[in-house]
Parts: C-alpha cells; sequence; structure tokens
C-alpha cells in the first residue's frame, strides 16, 4: 500500500471514530438534558439546588489520568525503542516520546501544585 492511500485510510478511519465520539456525546447530553427536565417539571421547588449542584466545578480529575497515561504512553515508546535496538529508529522513538513525557509531566507537576497548595490552604 503506498504512503498516500495510508494516511488517506488513517485520516479516514480518524475521522470517523472522532465522529462516532461527538455522536455519543451529544447522545450523553441530550439524555442529561431531558433527566433534569423532567426533575424540574416534577418539583420546580428544586430547580435552584440542582442548577447549583450542576455548575459547581467538578474538580481536575482527569488532568491527573491524562498526565499518567502521557508519562505511560512516553516511556512505553522509549522502552519500545530499546527493545527493537535499531538505532536509526532509536533517534526517532525518543525525539517522538519526548512530547509525551514533558507535557505528562508538566500536567503532574501541575496537579502537585494544585493539591499542596490546596492542603496549605486547608490548614491540613
Amino acid at each position: 500500500m503506498p504512503a498516500t492511500e495510508m494516511v488517506v485510510m488513517v485520516a479516514i478511519v480518524t475521522a470517523l471514530v472522532l465522529g462516532f465520539i461527538s455522536i455519543v456525546r451529544l447522545l450523553a447530553m441530550w439524555i442529561a438534558h431531558r433527566t433534569i427536565l423532567r426533575a424540574v417539571e416534577r418539583n420546580p421547588d428544586s430547580a435552584p439546588s440542582l442548577l447549583a449542584q450542576l455548575a459547581a466545578p467538578k474538580g481536575d480529575a482527569g488532568d491527573e489520568r491524562l498526565s499518567i497515561i502521557l508519562v505511560a504512553v512516553g516511556v512505553a515508546m522509549v522502552v519500545g525503542s530499546v527493545i527493537i535496538n535499531d538505532p536509526a529508529w532509536m533517534h526517532y522513538a525518543v525525539a517522538a516520546a519526548s512530547f509525551p513525557l514533558i507535557v505528562g509531566t508538566a500536567l503532574w507537576l501541575r496537579q502537585f501544585i494544585t493539591e499542596r497548595a490546596r492542603r496549605r490552604g486547608s490548614g491540613q
């Protein structure tokens, strides 16, 4: 398969996957809105507390998980290039692994600093 056809196939598959993810998110949001609408219709007095609960910040749990995944991907790329032991490709693999390692480490450090500031603010 020529490289051009492979790039086109990867682009098509990526577009299909991203479209599917967007449709699933749209359905999830539609279900959540319908559920909130039914709850407010049944008990209109609970609407302010329900909206306040929905508007409350949920935290940065996604950043911590993303940082761990990025660091793991970077380490896996470096280890894979060492196992393959091809000097010509090892340089490219280590260079490609530097991005997820740097971004993952930065997110991890940010999470650590915000957690430490939160603990100091609460007096722990």
